[in-house]
């Protein structure tokens, strides 16, 4: 559980595949679509996703129908790291996704379409939107359906968000993949 909730981080890529409805808000910069002068729109690769910046980012989730929200992680991150992470490009190249549909919006967010056979994990399908910049914020919301899971919990129908903000550098002696509890301790994601 820990690893799903800490994928997001990893660039987007977002998402043992993460993996939708993203209400209106007020726009800020996590929610603002992308510059007009952001790439052209329609379909992208995996390795054509955006890249998230070197440094700090600060990650919270909120899962539909949880009322305990869910506490911010902090992930000091590097293009190594980032690379290990981003779940969508490795669960296709894992060839464990038999749809991975990446579409740039002309309003310049992405939405998304996966469908991935994850082992004990079940059979997953995601749907979303990914709204932001990834040198600054970005918002991820998700609807994603489960079946087949050796864990009983993880099946059925779920929504959740997810927003990333860039805290800066990280600290003198965080490395790549360094991953900040909310209690203070620090474990690694790396490989």
């Amino acid at each position: 559980m820990l690893k799903l909730m800490l994928a997001p981080l990893g660039g987007l890529a977002l998402m043992s595949l993460v993996a939708c409805g993203q209400p209106k808000a007020k726009q800020t910069a996590a929610t603002s679509p992308a510059p007009a002068v952001a790439a052209a729109a329609g379909p992208l690769t995996p390795d054509q996703l955006p890249h998230q910046k070197p440094g700090l980012w600060r990650t919270t989730m909120a899962v539909e129908g949880v009322s305990r929200p869910m506490p911010a992680t902090e992930m000091c991150l590097d293009a190594a790291t980032e690379a290990r992470m981003a779940v969508w490009s490795k669960s296709a190249r894992d060839g464990k996704c038999s749809t991975n549909q990446f579409t740039r919006n002309p309003d310049g967010s992405i939405s998304f379409k996966t469908a991935c056979a994850l082992g004990p994990g079940g059979n997953r399908v995601d749907s979303g939107t990914i709204v932001g910049d990834f040198n600054a914020a970005y918002k991820v919301s998700i609807d994603s359906t489960t079946t087949g899971a050796a864990v009983p919990s993880i099946n059925g129908e779920h929504r959740m968000s997810i927003a990333a903000t860039w805290v800066g550098a990280c600290a003198p002696g965080q490395k790549g993949g360094d991953v900040i509890m909310p209690d203070g301790r620090t474990m690694n994601m790396g490989g």
